[in-house]
């Protein structure tokens, strides 16, 4: 009769099912750590922008500077800003009952406002059409068969952040009444520095 000793199978795997704990336990250690971590750089990220955007510019103009420089070189200047924003196909697709509604149509205020201020070339649309397999033939004429064919499609149109920021700046600037709701339009000051 073979001589088996139960206790050396049973230690090896106790002590590999010991290294996989701690391992484990690290891995929710580091989550943890990142966690708060990435919730520290949030706030200081809020701060930074109440100081350079609210704190800073208000002091300044109060005080009467448009700029200046630190000991250190660094070049202090403000500089104005100007944040609008139009509902996305994407926003408004995710969005429910009246809310889905409200954000339609504030983005068709916003689009018909551009094309009366002359920048209906800013405007991007697109015709998103579902086809199943095998419909490459129709995919490809579908421009001349999709009323035709009552084919299903999104229509969406879009407006590139950038190019709405630099398009409202141009409007202000010429003294075009801008709507501030639809665009939920924000202008200000804030604070560039400029590092030596």
């Amino acid at each position: 009769m073979a001589n088996i000793n139960l206790l050396e199978d049973v230690a090896p795997a106790s002590n590999e099912l010991g290294a996989i704990t701690e391992a484990a336990e690290r891995v929710l250690g580091l989550e943890e750590e990142i966690r708060a971590l990435e919730n520290q750089l949030k706030d200081k990220g809020q701060t930074l922008k109440k100081l350079t955007e609210q704190e800073l510019p208000d002091l300044m103009q109060e005080l009467n500077v448009k700029d200046f420089t630190l000991t250190n070189g660094a070049k202090i200047g403000l500089v104005d800003i100007v944040s609008a924003s139009i509902p996305s196909a994407g926003q408004i697709n995710r969005a429910k009952g009246d809310v889905k509604e409200e954000l339609l149509s504030r983005q068709k205020r916003c689009h018909n406002w551009i094309r009366k201020n002359y920048g209906e070339a800013l405007i991007v649309s697109n015709i998103e059409v579902p086809f199943g397999k095998h419909e490459d033939k129709k995919c490809s004429e579908f421009k001349k068969q999709l009323r035709k064919d009552k084919v299903f499609y999104n229509e969406s149109t879009g407006v590139h952040p950038q190019t709405l920021k630099a398009f409202i700046r141009e409007c202000l600037g010429k003294g075009i009444n801008v709507p501030v709701e639809d665009f939920r339009l924000y202008t200000g000051q804030k604070v560039q520095i400029r590092r030596p």
